[in-house]
């Protein structure tokens, strides 16, 4: 007998031993809390050939029930499960009920054998895996069993909370580096008083263009006397019209790339045919003379310069053209548009 007794319990010790080693393969395959929990239940599922299986999370002060059967429970029975693992959770110890009572709750809905062992972290308990038998009693060894699978999960589950806590925490700060990224990015490219871009970035934009074979047009435009405009008014003035002028491209040219290329000097770089290029420019023109007197202080008018990229022609040689327009207009009497 002695003999037969020392067997069984080396055939139980190779068993859990076996079951805690599946376990331990399960929850290293993966830091996914819900994937975690999914194949411990499998797990005990099979090895201690039980089909209710759940397992309960302690989260915000709440009882969140995680099972494949979740979907189908009765709202009784959850809130039941709920009340057990509460129970379990807040005095930090298992419950074994090798066979319940007539007449209860749970024998009403058919369990016969229930076992609740705590999920213990480091802080104490976080939740409970609950398993139910209909048919059977359970054992002690199922109960020890049960409570080393306990031991494991609950250390897998906190370390799959730590590195979500920690994911979200780099998140978190991913977003906040972007966002502040993206700031300074905008304002390295933007000119900060008339919200077009700057010089720096219209010559990148334009060189990419002709990089990609592509033949834009350019209007290149100066406001007239704006030197005089600034003496007379102020700089606080002048650089409300210079504003107000980026208010008024980005409005006209939503399809093109308005820059300020320098001081009182604008350019504008399109993607469409001359003529296109040509009535924009004069579109803008007449807008211009039409500041005053609700954004100028006076009469105000610009010279523009337009033209389109000739085959081969590169950036600086292209720009300097349209530049001659545009001062060939200021010498034909200013407030004109004048092509090259």
């Amino acid at each position: 007998m002695a003999n037969e007794e020392v067997v069984r319990k080396l055939v139980h010790t190779t068993k859990e031993l076996r079951i805690l080693k599946t376990i331990s393969r399960a929850i290293n395959s993966t830091d996914n809390l819900d994937v975690l929990i999914t194949k411990v239940v499998r797990i005990i599922n099979k090895e201690l050939r039980v089909a209710l299986v759940f397992m309960a999370l302690e989260n915000k002060e709440k009882i969140e029930i995680k099972s494949p059967l979740k979907d189908n429970l009765h709202p009784e029975f959850e809130e039941l499960l709920k009340i057990i693992s509460e129970d379990t959770i807040k005095n930090a110890s298992p419950i074994f009920l090798k066979q319940t009572r007539p007449n209860t709750r749970l024998r009403n809905f058919g369990v016969i054998s229930m076992i609740s062992a705590p999920l213990m972290s480091y802080s104490g308990p976080i939740g409970t895996i609950i398993i139910m038998a209909q048919y059977r009693n359970f054992k002690i060894n199922t109960f020890k069993v049960l409570n080393a699978i306990a031991v494991q999960t609950a250390i897998a589950i906190q370390h799959s909370r730590l590195k979500q806590t920690a994911d979200d925490k780099e998140r978190k700060i991913v977003k906040l580096y972007s966002k502040l990224y993206g700031k300074e990015a905008k304002r390295a490219i933007v000119d900060e008083l008339t919200g077009l871009y700057n010089k720096r970035y219209f010559i990148t934009m334009l060189e990419k263009e002709i990089e990609n074979n592509k033949h834009p047009s350019l209007i290149i435009l100066d406001l007239d006397f704006f030197k005089s405009y600034n003496d007379t008014y102020g700089h606080v003035e002048g650089d409300k019209l210079l504003a107000n002028l980026g208010k008024s491209l980005q409005k006209k040219a939503k399809k093109a790339k308005a820059c300020r290329y320098g001081g009182e000097e604008f350019a504008i770089i399109i993607n469409s045919s001359f003529a296109e290029a040509v009535k924009l420019a004069e579109s803008m023109r007449k807008e211009i003379e039409s500041f005053y007197p609700e954004k100028a202080k006076r009469t105000t008018t610009a010279s523009f310069g337009v033209g389109k990229r000739k085959k081969k022609e590169k950036r600086d040689q292209f720009i300097k053209r349209i530049d001659a327009a545009l001062y060939k207009a200021k010498e034909m009497g200013r407030n004109t548009v004048w092509t090259a």
